[in-house]
């Protein structure tokens, strides 16, 4: 991953000739630009130009202010990463704007982690940053990153010297310890899927997945919280991206004893398929409905920007499907059918499913997957989005999983009484 300074000098011909065309059509108002003193960097749009040969062309992004940013090519599919630090993606900077072009596919724009955005861009054909730089117009700061078409040969040579260089990065960042080691109650870790530069479904209003299993995944924690008798954790509480083997490392180092990862599916085209299902790891899926959510939420890190299978050689991934714990497995289909029975006639017909999410996978920890509902349904999506009745399931998920956890959990030894 090459670093990039936010100021560099912009003497290349080329670049120069891209920043007066950026200028021209893309003019500004001070007011329209200016932000408050230290606050994050608000990305405001997102602009492809044409340069001025075939070859060559560029990103401008629009943002409130300077800051430091870092860009990087990945294959399979071939994509662009820019993440900036300190800023956030307004929501008119989620699609692209202007002229297409036909080296540059679909764009993808959001909260990545804590503090930093990242923009995903599909490539049509292979491309390399050979400069990136701010300008500064009326107030607004505009990042150019100047793009030339290479050959599939150098494309491939620089996104293994990015690989390189992420996985480096990656093994020197620790990993922070749990802050709750002295407390023996069992933990419960809830995951909210999706989330950030990924919004997962979508129903027919815009309501995204990420937000709705977010807003249910807090009523669960919050439920679970007050009746203390477990403790809860998170793997999001906010509106950021989590890769999948980051949710599975986080349960697995605090020794979750469930993981419980939510979701909401959309089928288009179905719109009276309908209620919650419970997915259990399975080698083979159990329907054709099991594999298709399978495989698309097992797509969720291509869609941040992220290798997956760089994700998976980096964590625990080889070792889960061939040594998974029987007992681990029979713990999680119990708590699969605990949650299914109080659920009632929430469920889908069909409401015991097994498939090969990657987020099911550790062999030391209980996991389930709920799909909540479908946005794609209208009596699905009514509920899901309303208030009360989120709240209505939060109490009903915490009363199964706390009565699962509870049930299966080894009591401490009693400590032994002082001598007289």
């Amino acid at each position: 991953m090459r670093l990039s300074s936010p100021r560099l000098d912009l003497g290349a011909a080329l670049l120069a000739g891209l920043v007066l065309l950026v200028l021209a059509l893309f003019p500004v108002s001070v007011a329209e630009a200016q932000g408050p003193q230290g606050a994050p960097a608000v990305i405001r749009a997102i602009h492809p130009v044409e340069g001025q040969s075939l070859d060559l062309f560029a990103i401008v992004i629009d943002l409130s202010e300077e800051t430091t940013f870092r860009h990087e090519v990945l294959t399979g599919p071939d994509r662009l990463v820019i993440d900036l630090d300190r800023s956030f993606v307004a929501a008119s900077a989620q699609r692209m704007t202007g002229r297409s072009l036909p080296a540059i596919g679909a764009l993808r724009a959001g909260l990545f982690m804590a503090g930093q955005s990242r923009i995903v861009i599909d490539l049509a054909r292979p491309v390399l940053v050979e400069r990136a730089d701010f300008v500064r117009q009326a107030g607004v700061a505009r990042l150019v990153v100047q793009l030339r078409a290479t050959s599939a040969e150098a494309f491939m040579a620089q996104a293994r010297l990015d690989s390189a260089r992420r996985m480096t990065s990656r093994m020197a960042r620790p990993e922070p310890p749990p802050d709750d080691r002295g407390d023996t109650r069992p933990l419960v870790v809830i995951d909210p899927g999706h989330g950030g530069i990924d919004p997962g479904a979508s129903g027919a209003r815009g309501e995204t997945e990420k937000d709705i299993v977010l807003a249910i995944g807090l009523a669960l924690r919050d439920r679970l919280a007050r009746s203390g008798r477990v403790r809860v954790a998170m793997t999001r509480e906010d509106d950021r991206f989590v890769s999948l083997g980051e949710r599975v490392k986080f349960a697995r180092a605090r020794e979750a004893r469930l993981f419980v990862s939510l979701h909401a599916d959309s089928l288009a085209g179905e719109p009276d398929v309908r209620g919650a299902s419970v997915y259990t790891l399975s080698d083979r899926a159990t329907d054709a409905l099991a594999a298709r959510a399978a495989e698309k939420e097992n797509r969720a890190d291509l869609i941040a920007g992220l290798d997956a299978d760089e994700e998976a050689k980096g964590g625990i991934e080889p070792i889960l499907l061939d040594f998974a714990r029987r007992e681990t497995r029979a713990f999680g289909q119990l708590a699969a059918r605990q949650t299914v029975t109080a659920l009632g006639n929430r469920t889908h017909k069909t409401p015991l499913r097994g498939a090969g999410f990657r987020v099911l996978r550790a062999p030391d920890m209980p996991s389930i997957l709920i799909e909540l509902g479908y946005l794609s349904n209208p009596q699905d999506l009514r509920a899901l989005v309303d208030g009360n009745d989120q709240k209505s399931l939060a109490e009903t998920l915490a009363h199964a999983l706390e009565s699962f956890v509870l049930a299966t959990s080894t009591p401490e030894p009693a400590a032994a009484a002082p001598a007289p």
